[in-house]
């Protein structure tokens, strides 16, 4: 039997990692066991260069190289166990005040075009009604979404959004969020529409942020480690529910709350977070 030359030992992993950069400069190695782990046994006359080769490798040294390796992964996982969330708006909640602009936009539109309280501006600027949906203006279930009902109705849901929004777009990033806010209130909008009477005219982005709150639970339910908000957002998610009941007042439309909520619920459940948030990244 020639010569052998030995090293370590090496946990698992580092080990089997360690004959894989050897394999690949054809330098065959095997593993025995011993008392602190698995030694690393090579032909001695490979020695020399199998030296070269780690030391090009791991210029820190194996034992230290695998250690910040480690130390890397473990800082990772701790970033997704902690709330990551730290101020109230993170990156990504320019999508929040967009949305927060385009409805108030539309609200001054409304009332520079004769009040936002009249059925006729309301239609006019895409207002919900089963009658005309089932006329083929399907674009109403979103429209519907940016159009609201006098200042109070805004206001109470312009305030709900600044409250939700920010955790869910802390978890999803701001385009998940955006399709979640959209589909849930599309969701909502149209099961009003099913079921109420064909003539009845109904707006706002009630649904859609209802959609959003369902969205929170379904993520704190299934993705839990990456659902990034604080306590204190809990709390504020029940006073923003509160605000889009008292800013909807009378006539509140149940169902593309409802709708919402439920649709919500399951994009939450079934969209994963960004994967950056997910998972660490694997050794290289």
């Amino acid at each position: 039997m020639p010569p052998r030359a030995s090293a370590g030992p090496y946990p698992a992993p580092v080990a089997d990692e360690i004959v894989l950069v050897l394999a690949a400069e054809g330098i065959a190695a095997t593993l025995e066991p011993t008392a602190g782990g698995l030694a690393i046994v090579i032909d001695e006359a490979e020695a020399r260069r199998a030296e070269t080769i780690l030391a090009d490798e791991y210029p820190t040294g194996v034992h230290h190289a695998f250690a910040a390796r480690a130390a890397a992964q473990a800082a990772a996982r701790a970033r997704i166990a902690a709330p990551a969330q730290t101020e109230w708006f993170g990156p990504g909640s320019w999508v929040i005040f967009l949305l927060t602009a385009v409805c108030i936009g539309v609200f001054l539109a409304e009332e520079r075009a004769g009040g936002s309280e009249l059925r006729e501006v309301l239609l006019r600027f895409g207002a919900s009604r089963p009658a005309h949906v089932r006329g083929g203006e399907w674009w109403r279930f979103a429209t519907a979404l940016f159009v609201h009902i006098g200042p109070r109705h805004l206001l109470g849901n312009m305030a709900a959004l600044l409250v939700l929004g920010p955790a869910l777009v802390a978890a999803l990033g701001p385009w998940r969020f955006l399709f979640v806010y959209l589909a849930a209130g599309i969701a909502g909008n149209a099961l009003s529409c099913a079921v109420t009477p064909p003539d009845t005219v109904s707006a706002g982005a009630s649904g859609a942020i209802l959609g959003v709150l369902g969205a929170l639970g379904g993520q704190r339910l299934r993705f839990a480690a990456s659902a990034r908000y604080r306590g204190w957002q809990v709390v504020a998610a029940v006073l923003a529910y509160l605000a889009i009941g008292v800013g909807a007042g009378p006539g509140v439309d149940t169902m593309a709350h409802l709708g919402g909520l439920v649709a919500g619920l399951a994009l939450g459940l079934g969209i994963p977070p960004p994967a950056r948030a997910t998972t660490a990244s694997p050794p290289s």
